[in-house]
């Protein structure tokens, strides 16, 4: 919970969002840990991690219940593994206002850098090879923040 109450603050602090117009929530979908499981104090739900259709079943419905309360509402989604955090974005973007902050936040605060470096230099984009190295959900939300930035600067995707 730590982090998303972090970027909430800085949403309100730096953003000017209300406090009251923000709210973390952690969906608690079990654990694979057993110490945890058969820890007295774990407060946490009591099974197994939810996998596969259980998993985005359960998503479903808190997204449809989400908006059904709050239509205007922005849900970011934060610390998803890369494998489910591609799934949900794609699975609701065209649908909810939602937003990854590992993969488009990174990503496009990354990309402010390069183009602020580029023009600080006296470049381009177009000018600059790029290294990419791993393949989590930030690491890969870079990537594409690069290649678009670079499609946009009028380079072909490929």
């Amino acid at each position: 919970m730590g982090i998303p109450i972090g970027k909430l603050a800085l949403y309100c602090a730096a953003g000017g969002i209300a406090p009251h117009r923000v709210l973390p929530i952690v969906l608690d979908v079990g654990t694979n840990n057993k110490d945890l499981l058969h820890d007295p104090n774990y407060i946490g739900v009591r099974h197994t991690r939810l996998q596969g259709q259980d998993y985005f079943e359960l998503c479903d419905e808190f997204m449809a219940a989400v908006f059904e309360r709050w239509p205007n509402v922005v849900v970011q989604f934060e610390d998803f593994e890369t494998p489910k955090a591609i799934a949900l974005l794609e699975r609701y973007r065209n649908k909810y206002r939602v937003f990854n902050d590992d993969i488009q936040g990174t990503g496009c605060v990354t990309l402010a850098g390069i183009l602020s470096s580029a023009r600080n230099a006296g470049s381009t984009i177009k000018n600059m090879r790029f290294l990419c190295a791993g393949a989590g959900s930030a690491g890969l939300g870079v990537c594409s923040q690069i290649v678009d930035g670079m499609v946009e600067s009028g380079m072909n995707r490929q």
